[in-house]
């Protein structure tokens, strides 16, 4: 029986927002998943900054987890820091959750809003989404303005503010899938599709982290990865300040 190696990295320093409890409702004997946090970089990632200053210790992780037998990466951000970046480091399939779920959402439900921690990440969502192509998709940004770290504390009254975005999204926007926008917001999904059935509203609610986990288990099963002519090694050169370690010996 082929095993599925996932290896999820949180591209952020604080220990506890992400824990092995997370992935155990997605485990099956053919499937393992593993965990590292960054050990240089941000908080959170609430600004491009952040996400800028996250990117080198996660290729750094992405090299590391391949060489040690993971056979899929997921970046656990919305942002999707490094993601390119890791796919030229790596051989392995590296998902990002943000790129996975809006495509899935305009897949399933052409028209999605994308409803994430604070109002100020609007404008670099756009540009993620714009991207990756999906601009004529989008149908709506929505925030609920809890920042990343206040999550788990106010997860009754996060919930609240999610549905009711939903349901503004769906009625006023006209979007037909809702993306959860930060994978803090794992497990919310459930609560979220309860409170738009009670309104009427029969939607996809698009959960990043475990769409990434099935997707990721997809790619190992099927034998796909990245392309190399689009995501090719880097080049052989000096690169001072970074403790990256070989791209898997395979440096141009």
């Amino acid at each position: 029986m082929k095993i599925s190696k996932i290896h999820i990295i949180t591209p952020i320093i604080t220990r506890g927002i992400r824990t092995e409890d997370d992935s155990k409702p997605f485990l099956r004997p053919d499937l393992e998943v593993s965990y590292s946090l960054l050990d240089i970089g941000p908080a959170t990632i609430e600004s491009e900054v952040d996400e800028a200053l996250a990117v080198p210790d996660t290729i750094k992780k992405a090299i590391e987890a391949e060489n040690n037998g993971a056979d899929a990466i997921i970046i656990d951000c919305m942002g999707d820091p490094g993601l390119n970046a890791c796919r030229e480091a790596v051989s392995i399939p590296v998902i990002g959750p943000c790129q996975t779920s809006i495509h899935f959402a305009a897949m399933l439900g052409g028209m999605f809003s994308f409803i994430t921690v604070l109002d100020r990440l609007r404008p670099m969502i756009k540009h993620i989404i714009s991207g990756y192509g999906l601009e004529g998709s989008y149908a709506s940004f929505e925030a609920v303005n809890v920042a990343v770290l206040d999550i788990e504390g106010s997860l009754e009254q996060l919930n609240i503010g999610l549905t009711e975005k939903s349901i503004k999204a769906v009625t006023e926007d006209h979007a037909g899938a809702i993306v959860l926008g930060c994978t803090g917001f794992l497990g919310c999904a459930e609560e979220i599709t309860k409170g738009l059935l009670a309104k009427g509203i029969n939607v996809p609610v698009i959960d990043p982290i475990p769409l990434a986990i099935h997707v990721a288990d997809t790619l190992i099963k099927t034998g796909l990865t990245h392309s190399k002519s689009v995501y090719p090694f880097p080049g052989k050169k000096k690169r001072v300040g970074f403790d990256i370690p070989d791209f898997n010996n395979q440096l141009n």
